[in-house]
């Protein structure tokens, strides 16, 4: 039924909380606002930071993006790490006509990093990043973008994410859209947003695609 699918990455893919933490902390320090614990930080992770700072100070926010990226360039990509069942579901996928892509809030310079540290390049077709788009999840535009690289029809695409943003952005399309249960929490605002399947565990996706 599927042709296409387009995976998010920061808690789809993989875990890069603990850069993003370290980054987040630098950047609240460097303006002289409290850092956050981690367990506070994380669920935010997989948003865009203009919707995450505004809860922690009232400092301008593009000079604490400029510190985030500061710390990002190198946390970010040496913190990152697949998360559970991520490599053999690739492996499993690249053996299949399915042509896979990534379209993530990350910035490409990161995702680029990220893909190239895990070794996955050759299973992705298209790697979209957040800075290439106008607008973030839950708009569409990322996945507009996607969709024209790839050359898919949205009817024969499926997006896989962790996050309500996710959803969203894929029904505005629309797109046949997996939830998978997030490292970072959030479960029941994920299912209360209606995607047309919610996991718990990525090593399901095979089965919903008639793969297994």
């Amino acid at each position: 039924m599927y042709k296409h699918l387009i995976f998010d990455l920061d808690g789809t893919l993989i875990d890069s909380s603990d850069g993003v933490v370290e980054a987040v902390n630098y950047s609240l320090r460097q303006v002289g606002a409290e850092e956050q614990p981690p367990e506070v930080i994380k669920p935010y992770i997989g948003y865009p930071l203009e919707q995450m700072y505004p809860d922690f100070t009232d400092a301008p926010y593009d000079e604490l993006y400029a510190h985030f990226g500061v710390k990002a360039a190198e946390s970010v990509v040496r913190s990152s790490v697949a998360l559970p069942h991520v490599e053999k579901l690739l492996e499993r996928l690249a053996g299949t006509d399915l042509k896979l892509a990534v379209a993530t809030t990350k910035i490409r310079m990161h995702v680029d990093g990220i893909i190239n540290k895990l070794g996955w390049g050759e299973y992705f077709d298209v790697i979209v990043g957040g800075d290439e788009a106008e607008r973030f999840k839950p708009d569409p535009a990322i996945f507009q973008i996607t969709l024209d690289r790839l050359g898919a029809d949205p009817t024969r695409t499926m997006v896989v994410g962790d996050t309500i943003n996710d959803v969203l952005a894929a029904k505005a399309v629309p797109m046949a859209v997996t939830a998978v249960a997030s490292p970072y929490g959030n479960s029941e605002e994920l299912i209360a947003s209606e995607p047309d399947h919610f996991v718990q565990s990525i090593d399901r996706l095979p089965s919903l695609l008639g793969i297994d």
